[in-house]
Order: structure tokens, then C-alpha cells, then sequence
């Protein structure tokens, strides 16, 4: 019993002495891997916070650059309204300074009718007059006869001297049934001879003078088409689209339509149009 007791306690010494030597083995190995997984992360805990780092500098300095911007972008908004504000004043005021001259041409132009028919009065051994409401009017003068006298001046293409009979009738006898007539042919004596600026000038008295006549909506469609051939393309067409606006009944619609499309095609066009 002793023998087997003491070879017992022999083995179960021996036995503890390998699992303590084993396990102890383990632990140096399992803390050597432990120390060298804490350094690891350690170390990507210390670039993960540089990282962190440059990169809240970058949103900061992103912040800062966005609040910059938007205070600039603020200043230019206003800027930009301030100078739309400024420049619908001067285009109002460029507006009335243009109304005013138009008005006082139109005077001046009235003026000058007048003068004209009474020097061609007293070249002739005449005494002009003025009738009611300042009209000038002459003694013996006949609208009838200075309506015939242009037509004949005209269709003999006697340009100069139609004109002079047309623009009497139209200036001693402006409320006569053949005044706007007078007024139309005037500026067609111009469209014949391919003078389309005055031809314009002319045309628009037909509108000014007298727009509830049948040929108010002709003379609109000579202009544009005189305004065409000066290759004047925007002119043009607020001629064209004038009718339409105007005289929305007219048979003149139609082609006015398809010659203002057709100048909106043409209109980068610099050998069809230079406006």
C-alpha cells in the first residue's frame, strides 16, 4: 500500500508538472500575440486619428470657404440687382428723352408742311389761308384736281412732281377721302425708287395719320419689306407684327407671318440682315 501511495503521489507530481509547464508556455506565446495585436492597434488607432483630424481641418476650412462664398455670391445677387434697377431707369428714361424727340419732330415735320404749301402758294400768285381748326387750305385749290395731277405725275413716273401734289392734298386737305391715299402713294413714289428709308418715314404716316384706312395695314407690310431689303431684320419684322397685332382681319396676315418667320431663320444671316 506504501509502494503504490508513494508511486501515486510520484506520477501525479510529475503529471503537474507538465500541464504547468505547457500551459505556461501558452501564456507567454498568447501574450507575446496579445502585445503585438495592442501595438497594432495602437498604431491604427493613431493614424485613424490623424486621419480624423485632417480631415475636420478640411471641413472646417470647406465651412469657412462655403460661408465666404455665400456671403459673396450675396453681395454679387445684390449688385446684380441693383444694376437691373439702375438700367430699367435709364432704358425708362432713354424712353420718355425718345418719345419727347419723336413728338417734337412730328411738330416740326407739321411745320414744315405747312411752310412748304404756302411757298408753293405764293410761287404760284396764290393766297394761302388758314381754314378751321389751323388747317392750311387754298384759294381755288382743288383736291380732286391735286389727286388727279399726282396720279398722272405718278404712272408717268414723274416721282418729284407726284409727290408735290400728293403731299399738297395731303397737308391743305387732311380730313378729304383721298388723303390717305395721297399719303400712301407719296411713299410709294419712294419704294419705286428703291429710297426705302424715306419710303419708311412716308409708310408710317399712312399708320400715324390715318390707321383706320384700308391701306394702313399696306403700308405697315411696304415698310417691313422696305426695312428687309435695308436688311434691317428686327424693323422688319415689328412691321410684320404689327399687322397681325392691328389688323388681325387683314389679308395681309398670312405673308406677314411667313415673312417674319422666314426673317427669324435669316436673322444670323449678315448677308440677309445686319440688325
Amino acid at each position: 500500500m506504501r509502494a503504490s501511495s508513494a508511486l501515486a503521489v510520484v506520477l501525479a507530481a510529475q503529471l503537474a508538472g507538465c500541464f504547468w509547464t505547457t500551459t505556461k508556455s501558452e501564456g507567454k506565446a498568447l501574450r507575446k500575440d496579445v502585445d503585438a495585436l495592442g501595438s497594432r492597434v495602437d498604431t491604427k488607432e493613431k493614424d485613424l486619428t490623424a486621419q480624423l483630424e485632417k480631415l475636420q481641418s478640411i471641413l472646417d476650412e470647406a465651412t469657412k470657404v462655403l460661408k465666404r462664398n455665400s456671403a459673396d455670391l450675396g453681395a454679387d445677387v445684390q449688385a446684380m440687382q441693383d444694376d437691373i434697377r439702375t438700367t430699367r431707369g435709364l432704358i425708362t428714361a432713354a424712353k420718355t428723352y425718345t418719345d419727347e424727340i419723336k413728338a417734337s419732330v412730328d411738330r416740326l415735320s407739321a411745320r414744315v408742311d405747312t411752310m412748304d404749301a404756302r411757298l408753293a402758294v405764293l410761287e404760284k400768285g396764290g393766297v394761302a389761308t388758314t381754314g378751321g381748326g389751323g388747317t392750311p387750305t387754298t384759294n381755288g385749290a382743288n383736291p380732286d384736281d391735286l389727286w388727279a395731277t399726282g396720279r398722272a405725275a405718278f404712272e408717268a413716273s414723274k416721282w418729284d412732281d407726284a409727290r408735290d401734289a400728293f403731299k399738297k392734298l395731303v397737308v391743305q386737305f387732311p380730313n378729304h377721302d383721298r388723303a390717305d391715299d395721297a399719303q400712301y402713294f407719296r411713299a410709294e413714289s419712294y419704294f419705286t425708287q428703291k429710297n426705302f428709308d424715306d419710303a419708311i418715314r412716308e409708310y408710317q404716316k399712312v399708320y400715324d395719320k390715318y390707321p383706320a384706312s384700308p391701306l394702313a395695314d399696306d403700308a405697315l407690310f411696304r415698310a417691313g419689306e422696305s426695312a428687309e431689303q435695308l436688311k434691317n431684320c428686327t424693323e422688319a419684322r415689328a412691321y410684320f407684327g404689327l399687322i397681325k397685332q392691328k389688323y388681325s382681319s387683314s389679308n395681309l396676315v398670312k405673308k406677314a407671318d411667313e415673312k417674319d418667320k422666314a426673317l427669324k431663320s435669316a436673322a444670323k444671316n449678315k448677308s440677309k440682315c445686319t440688325s
